[in-house]
């Protein structure tokens, strides 16, 4: 049915119904998207976002322990970006994230998806600690250098902006999956806490995830985003 409905319209916009990342947000979701989590291809920034948004409902709607104290930040914020054929530099990625930063509201984990070049990472600040995670489904134990200098900066920023004068100590924890391997740690971050990074339990001690635990990233997206093509 949903196939039948994506196919005779461009795009579907796909509302976020509370501030998920400071500011009223939406994304459009072509029949492209749908394909590419039907056939688990390599996923766009759209599915990406629309998928933080179940994931941002699940903290608003569930029950209260399940609020970890998670803020979301626009993979499009800091990720590299060619439109009008001009990339996102180091310093407007860093101070988009500082501006981030400024305007949570009490949350103090920080959410940050990047995508350097066709692949996909997370990185998971925690305000608190000053510590930042960063995790990556290739396991290559080599950090992104670009993401690091972004974070760098950007709490140069943001301890100015503030008035603080903390900096982070980045701790690393030492394909076309690597977008649903980023959707399932964040999923277990909302679910868990921050104590399945503290504790190095992210994946409860597997490998790899399994293809049922990928599947219900998909199942979850679908049954989300269908929502908007019937309303």
């Amino acid at each position: 049915m949903a196939d039948g409905q994506v196919k005779k319209v461009d795009s579907i916009k796909v509302q976020s119904e509370n501030d998920l990342f400071g500011y009223d947000s939406y994304t459009y979701l072509t029949w492209d998207d749908f394909e590419a989590v039907l056939t688990m291809d390599e996923l766009t920034g759209s599915v990406i976002v629309s998928y933080m948004m179940v994931l941002f409902n699940k903290m608003k709607y569930g029950p209260p322990e399940r609020d970890h104290g998670i803020c979301f930040v626009n993979p499009a914020l800091i990720s590299p970006s060619t439109r009008k054929g001009k990339s996102k530099n180091i310093d407007d990625a860093s101070r988009g994230l500082a501006d981030r930063l400024s305007i949570r509201k009490g949350n103090d984990i920080i959410f940050m998806p990047y995508n350097p070049i066709r692949h996909w990472l997370l990185g998971v600040l925690d305000m608190k600690s000053d510590t930042c995670y960063y995790l990556d489904s290739l396991s290559s134990g080599n950090f992104n250098m670009q993401l690091k200098q972004i974070i760098d900066l950007a709490k140069v920023m943001y301890a100015t902006q503030s008035g603080s004068n903390k900096t982070v100590k980045l701790n690393w924890p030492g394909s076309t999956e690597c977008g649903y391997y980023m959707l399932r740690f964040m999923k277990e971050i909302v679910e868990e806490g921050i104590e399945v990074l503290v504790k190095d339990n992210i994946g409860d001690g597997k490998v790899e995830y399994t293809t049922d635990d990928i599947d219900e990233i998909r199942e979850e997206w679908l049954e989300f985003v269908t929502g908007f093509i019937y309303r």
